[in-house]
């Protein structure tokens, strides 16, 4: 079976279901992914409320888009994971619209000294070092290096210049570096 490859027979059972529009299928698949979407819009926003919002959208999208997707489907959580993308990209794209460097103007980088960082940090300190960069930085590090995206994809998506990809990911990872070393020396 060449669809769903990602699943266990039963999540397949489920989804299906789902497909059919069977409102306890529907609950069923949007507990038991919940928690893989939450962790996908946690990344792309700082409030866990906004992240709720986008996760439920989310869900919204494939449970109207499923019945017409599932048996071209060959990975559930891979399709899910982009739509999540997608709705948190169009939700950072909306609360950004007017101010797409937010944070920059609070930025000192006269406080940063040229060491780089150890290397020794968890996934965990990582992503909350992430979550002090200006939002831009923080998404397009994301898309870039987490799931993937070439700069002129996301430079579609954020409806940004190519070029303001590539400058957001190098200031992100010069800063991330800078965090991370800041962060060594404390400890």
């Amino acid at each position: 079976m060449e669809w769903l490859s990602d699943c266990t027979s039963d999540e397949r059972e489920w989804i299906e279901r789902c497909a059919k529009r069977d409102s306890r299928a529907q609950r069923w698949v949007f507990k038991h992914f919940f928690g893989l979407a939450m962790g996908i819009g946690l990344r792309y926003l700082s409030s866990k409320d906004m992240a709720q919002e986008v996760v439920n959208d989310a869900f919204l999208k494939i449970f109207d888009q499923l019945p017409q997707q599932l048996y071209t489907l060959k990975s559930f959580r891979g399709w899910m994971r982009t739509l999540v993308v997608h709705t948190a990209i169009d939700c950072f794209r909306k609360e950004k619209k007017n101010d797409l460097i937010s944070g920059l103007n609070g930025y000192d980088d006269q406080f940063w000294t040229a060491e780089d960082a150890s290397g020794n940090q968890s996934v965990a300190e990582i992503l909350r070092l992430l979550d002090k960069l200006p939002s831009m930085w923080k998404v397009v590090f994301n898309l870039y290096e987490v799931e993937g995206y070439s700069h002129e994809e996301i430079a579609k998506m954020m409806h940004i210049p190519a070029a303001s990809s590539r400058a957001y990911l190098t200031k992100a990872k010069q800063s991330l570096r800078k965090l991370i070393t800041i962060q060594n020396r404390i400890n």
